[in-house]
C-alpha cells in the first residue's frame, strides 16, 4: 500500500512538504557549514605553513650566526695560538741564537788560546835551540 503526498489530508500533505523544505535546508547548511569549515581548515593550514616557513627561516639565520659567531671564536683562538707560538719560537730562535753566538766566541777563544800556546811553545822551543 502506497501512499502519495495526492492521497493524504491537506494538513499531513503540508506536514511532509514543510519536513521535506527542512530537511533539504539542513542539507544546504550542512555543505554550506562544511564548505566553511573546509575553507577555514584551508586558511589554517596556509597560514600555519606561512609561519612554519618565517620560523625555519628565523632558526636558520639564528643557528648561521651562531655558527659563525663559534668559528669566529675558533679562529681567535687559533690565530692567538699561533701567535704564542711565533713569540715562543722567535724567543727560542734568539736564544738559540744568544747560545750559538756564545758557542762561536768560545770556539774563537779557545782556538785564539790554542794559536797563543803554540806561539808561545814555539817561541820557548827557538830559544831552547839557540
Amino acid at each position: 500500500m502506497s501512499t502519495t503526498i495526492n492521497d493524504m489530508p491537506d494538513a499531513a500533505a503540508a506536514a511532509v512538504t514543510e519536513a521535506t523544505r527542512i530537511a533539504a535546508q539542513a542539507a544546504r547548511n550542512g555543505t554550506e557549514t562544511t564548505k566553511a569549515s573546509l575553507e577555514a581548515a584551508n586558511s589554517y593550514l596556509g597560514e600555519a605553513s606561512a609561519i612554519g616557513r618565517d620560523l625555519l627561516g628565523t632558526w636558520s639565520t639564528q643557528s648561521e650566526a651562531a655558527i659563525k659567531a663559534a668559528f669566529d671564536g675558533q679562529n681567535a683562538a687559533i690565530d692567538a695560538g699561533l701567535g704564542l707560538f711565533d713569540l715562543g719560537v722567535k724567543s727560542n730562535r734568539e736564544a738559540v741564537a744568544q747560545f750559538s753566538e756564545l758557542v762561536k766566541r768560545t770556539q774563537k777563544a779557545t782556538l785564539e788560546t790554542w794559536q797563543t800556546t803554540v806561539k808561545a811553545a814555539s817561541k820557548a822551543t827557538e830559544t831552547a835551540k839557540r
